[in-house]
This record gives C-alpha cells, structure tokens and sequence, in this order.
C-alpha cells in the first residue's frame, strides 16, 4: 500500500505549523560543508531560509538574496566547486547559486509542476560531473545534466516513489542509493534503472539512507522503525536498535576518517556506536528533537545536530554542546 504522507513530510508539516513566527528559534532540516574550507558551514531552515557560517559553525549569517521560498529541506555543495550550492526547498523547487550562497537563482525547469507545491527532500551533486544533479522528490527523482538548467524524471523501476534521502557509493558515482516511503532503491548505471534492494524495506519509511565510506557494501538506512544495517549492498538488513530509546530514526551519519562511528538522531537527541551500530550510547547533555546530524567530513571529532531549536555543535568527546548564534 503506498504511503502518501510519510513521516518526513508530516514532520515538516508539523514544524512549520508549530513554529511559525518564533524569532528567538530556528529548526534547522540540513547541513552542508565546503570540501574545500573547513571553515564554512551551511544550514537550511523553515522559515528563515538559508544560513552561512565562516567561523566553522559558531556564528550564522542569513544569505537568502534571491529566495522566494525559506523552507530550506536539503543542501548539496558540489565536491569539485565548493562554490556552487543547491538547494532543496518545501514549497518552491531548487535553487542554485554559484558564490557559496551570496545570491541565488531558481532553477526548476521541467520539474513536475506538483514538485513546486511540495517538497524537494534530497539533492546530490555528482562527485566528477560538477552539472551532472539528482533530486528527490514528492514525485521520485529528476535529474539534470547541465546544472539546473533542464531537468528531467529518472524514475524507472520505482514509479513515483516518494523520495526523502539519496547518497552515492563512495567508490563508484554510478552507485546511488535512495531512500524512499516505501523502502531502499538502488541503481548501478545512474539512475537509468532503479530496483528496490530488499522487499522487506518496504516496510520502511526511510528518512536517510548512508554508506560507509571505507566499505562500499555497507549501507545504513534510518527509518521509522529503527536503524538497519546491510553489509551485502542492500540484499539483506540487520536491524541494529541496541540502546535507542525510540527506533523512529531523523538522521544518520557515518564518520568519514572511522567508519564504526556512526550517529544517528531522533527526538531524544543525538546516539553514537562505536561499534559500527552494534550498540548505541546517548551522548552526554544531547539536544533534543533532533531533524539532521552530521559529522564535519574535514575536521575529526566535529559534531552537528540541527533540531527544533537551532543548530548545536560539538567538538570533541569532552567538550560540551554549544547553541550555535544564528542571527
């Protein structure tokens, strides 16, 4: 049975509702990073749009010259020019900006129209062919190859799978993993034919979908019930729940220099393995409500969460979690 309104979108749903016209809160949805500066942070907010910091993560200035929309759900920085940025938007497509998020162009030629109206969950550039952009939609996945320009579906074998989360094998760019409300798809020839891996995701409402980045068999899915792992490429999961409070799952991320340190968040806040999933800790004094985590792909030990009350960052194991200033 398809699931027209899964977790995600009902998340936003309530979040925009909840928070409208709170000036002293932002709830942050996504991160993004330079690959390049170590030192610039990007965030993506409801309602107050799209956030840079230049202070690795300390302080946030709003840079939304040319949005129209400020429900910012998904970033992709393009690795081979950090400088240019998309973004995923509920309520107004993508845009694209080629300055590191000074300014900003809409770029939603040949989306579906209904794309627009809704929510475009995931963007990911690919890693050589800096115009060469998947997005995740309401309505599957598009593609395009010229930066934005024109867009087009890539959506056979999954129909229109409402798609939250997408990610690339780390050691072939034809690899692509998304994350959908009715399970985990993956295609090996990029995006020209999608399958799903397991019938048993199906059952999931998969909100994020991870690989390890040493091991390219070896896929994390976050989902609403719990955390899997599949050492197998997707042909088989393990679920992996051990600790967790709560097995609805917001966000996974996979550390990029030791990949059996994984984080995942939900609404009690921010869980680490060590143990590549094996079993979760709770990290001391975690926010709560967490929506995204990410782990900073060029500065070890760096941690961000982004929650219903703004954005935290931690920076090492002994540090405390600080509220980042986000003005």
């Amino acid at each position: 049975m398809v699931r027209p309104y899964p977790v995600f979108k009902l998340i936003i749903s309530l979040v925009l509702t909840l928070l409208a016209g709170c000036e002293q809160r932002v709830n942050v949805f996504s991160i993004g990073f330079s690959y390049h500066k170590p030192e610039i942070v990007y965030i993506g907010t409801s309602g107050g749009g799209f956030y840079k910091s230049m202070d690795g993560g300390n302080t946030f200035n709003k840079t939304n010259e040319g949005l129209t929309s400020y429900n910012i759900v998904s970033i992709a920085v393009t690795p081979s020019l950090s400088s240019v940025i998309y973004t995923g938007t509920y309520g107004d497509s993508v845009y694209r900006s080629i300055d590191s998020g000074g300014h900003w162009n809409i770029a939603n030629r040949g989306l579906d129209d209904n794309v627009g109206t809704q929510a475009v969950n995931a963007v990911i550039v690919d890693p050589v062919e800096s115009k060469r952009v998947y997005v995740g939609t309401n309505h599957g996945i598009y593609l395009t190859t010229d930066g934005g320009s024109q867009w087009r579906d890539a959506n056979m074998g999954m129909a229109n799978r409402f798609v939250i989360s997408l990610a690339f094998n780390p050691q072939s760019r034809s690899v692509i993993l998304a994350g959908t409300n009715e399970g985990v798809y993956i295609t090996t020839n990029s995006a020209r034919q999608w399958r799903i891996t397991s019938r048993e995701t199906k059952e999931w409402a998969v909100n994020n979908v991870q690989f390890d980045p040493v091991n390219p068999k070896v896929i994390y899915a976050g989902t609403n019930k719990g955390v899997f792992k599949s050492t197998d490429l997707g042909a088989h999961w393990e679920e992996r729940n051990n600790g967790l409070s709560t097995k609805f799952v917001s966000s996974i991320s996979v550390d990029k220099k030791d990949p059996n340190i994984v984080y995942v968040g939900n609404n009690d806040g921010v869980y680490e393995s060590k143990d590549g999933g094996e079993s979760w800790q709770l990290l001391s004094q975690s926010p709560k409500s967490v929506l995204t985590v990410a782990s900073h792909p060029l500065k070890n030990n760096t941690l961000f969460a982004g929650t219903m009350r703004g954005i935290y960052k931690k920076e090492n194991q002994e540090e405390p979690w600080t509220l980042s200033n986000v003005q």
